[in-house]
């Protein structure tokens, strides 16, 4: 069997000892297999056995019945079959490297699985947009110190773009970047945002599915990057109550040769407009993909610039849909959270923009000013959420309609354990019932 180049390199490297085959699961999080080095160079190109469970469980692998991949086919494998451009060496191990997996079922691709959603969204973007798209990603975190009691921040204030904050954690961005550009994902800017405790981070434009490789790589270098200095990072959208939010803005550009298809003389082509138009049309629907929990719903929050409102505008940040005022034209959708699954979080923005293009939707107005009492409010719970995203038959259909039913009854399984379970919060009744 011949390996490529770039993996055969490395695996026959006597210090490579171990393989990490890797998946996003429905939520984004990393799972994977280690196997042996020379047992990934003898399975290759055959793929490795993984459980089809794994692709309808929660970020806490509960387990809902009735998605599909469990006793409807006898809780069966599947196989991992490994993507050789996201073959990499790990740069916090000298011995160990990893590889994303597509994910098949008996000889097909299995329909529920992120990145296969993607790749059939993008093949249906060839068929109705003549162009490449450009996808960008702005990803906000928190940094935690643990305590005694738990986590809190590791600054104590909401130190905007302030210099000796940010040195604070100089050593973790240090190795956040190192490992970043070791993993090819090229950090142009990282920066303490308005929370305490929070930074953002941004990277290279890049082709779809190379960028949400990227995201999703980024979150895990990240994760390791605060775990290997004693801390926590997540993702999380509201982590702390008294604390700005986590969001997750993507900017998607589209170009048809050197002619930008989004730009217009003045501000937005016709298509640009009919972009944002789907986006706006299919905005409920985008709220379930881009806040994956019940915690997530927690950033739109009134009077903050986290989106609140079905509403586009330029360069005004209180709007869910916003064309920044900078080159290239592009739009930026910054309805997700931060732990939302990147592939999901661009594949719903796809769909929703190019079915918007087909049918020449038209966005209306820009808002000018705050947005919040000039539209109507994005949908504000997840049982909304998840009813918006099934009975919009555009989405379900491009989506998949096996992705959809997983997707939402996996949703509804956690939205009914947090129901069933009493918190502190409402403990406080015990004072005064």
């Amino acid at each position: 069997m011949t390996l490529p180049e770039n993996v055969e390199a490395v695996l026959e490297d006597p210090e490579v000892e171990h393989l990490f085959v890797e998946i996003p699961d429905i939520d984004g999080v990393s799972r994977s297999k280690q196997i042996d080095a020379d047992y990934a160079r003898e399975k290759w190109e055959d793929g490795f056995s993984m459980n089809m469970l794994i692709l309808a469980v929660s970020a806490m692998t509960d387990v809902p019945e009735g998605t599909g991949y469990g006793e409807a086919i006898d809780f069966a494998d599947g196989t991992i079959v490994p993507d050789p451009e996201t073959f990499q060496r790990l740069p916090w191990r000298d011995d160990a490297a990893r590889v994303i997996c597509d994910f098949d079922f008996r000889g097909d691709p299995a329909e529920a699985y992120t990145r296969r959603v993607l790749h059939r969204v993008l093949a249906e973007a060839r068929d109705t947009l003549d162009a490449s798209f450009g996808v960008g990603n702005e990803l906000e975190f928190h940094l935690l110190d643990r305590t005694e009691d738990g986590y809190k921040p590791v600054t104590d204030h909401p130190h905007e773009y302030v210099t000796r904050h940010t040195e604070r954690v100089r050593s973790f961005y240090d190795k956040v970047k190192r490992w970043s550009d070791a993993m090819d994902i090229s950090v142009q800017s990282i920066q303490h945002e308005y929370g305490a405790g929070q930074f953002e981070v941004l990277f290279d434009y890049g082709s779809p599915l190379e960028t949400s490789d990227r995201a999703f790589t980024f979150r895990e270098v990240v994760k390791e990057a605060a775990a290997t200095g004693g801390r926590k990072a997540t993702f999380m959208a509201k982590p702390l109550t008294d604390s700005s939010a986590n969001g997750y803005h993507l900017h998607v550009s589209a170009f048809d040769g050197s002619n930008n298809v989004f730009a217009g003389e003045e501000g937005l082509s016709e298509t640009g407009k009919a972009f944002v138009g789907g986006l706006l049309e299919h905005a409920d629907a985008l709220v379930a993909l881009g806040c994956p929990t019940l915690n997530g719903f927690k950033r739109f929050t009134p009077g903050s610039f986290s989106p609140y409102t079905r509403s586009w505008g330029y360069n005004n940040r209180t709007a869910a849909i916003r064309v920044p005022e900078a080159l290239p034209t592009r739009i930026e959708n910054r309805i997700p959270g931060a732990a939302a699954n990147p592939y999901l979080v661009l594949a719903g923005t796809l769909a929703a923009g190019l079915h918007g293009v087909r049918a020449e939707l038209d966005p209306g107005e820009p808002v000018s000013g705050d947005a919040q009492r000039q539209r109507p409010s994005l949908v504000q719970s997840p049982e909304m959420a998840l009813r918006a995203l099934e009975t919009d038959d555009e989405l379900v259909e491009i989506l998949g309609e096996q992705f959809v039913h997983v997707f939402t009854t996996v949703k509804r399984h956690e939205l009914s354990q947090f129901n069933d379970y009493v918190t502190d919060w409402e403990r406080r009744y015990l004072k005064v019932i």
